[in-house]
């Protein structure tokens, strides 16, 4: 299993800094950067879920959103 220092890196190094990506565009930066294995490939839920990789990209955006490392666009969802 691929742990998140591995994919921050990937990040990183791969993905445009100061520039706004589609989260699709920056998983498939990282899908064709990083050796995945077997378990980075299962679904955790289904097979129609995502695979682990992906909700782990997620989750890890997500955090570093959080803790002001990375800025996300504003979702418009909700009727803004």
């Amino acid at each position: 299993m691929t742990d998140n220092a591995t994919l921050w890196r990937a990040l990183q190094k791969y993905v445009p800094k100061k520039t706004w990506m589609p989260l699709a565009d920056i998983l498939t930066t990282v899908r064709s950067r990083i050796l995945l294995d077997k378990e980075d490939l299962e679904c955790r839920r289904s097979p129609s879920s995502a695979p682990r990789w992906e909700s782990n990209v997620r989750r890890l955006l997500r955090a570093k959103t959080r803790t002001g490392s990375i800025r996300a666009r504003k979702s418009t969802a909700g009727g803004g």
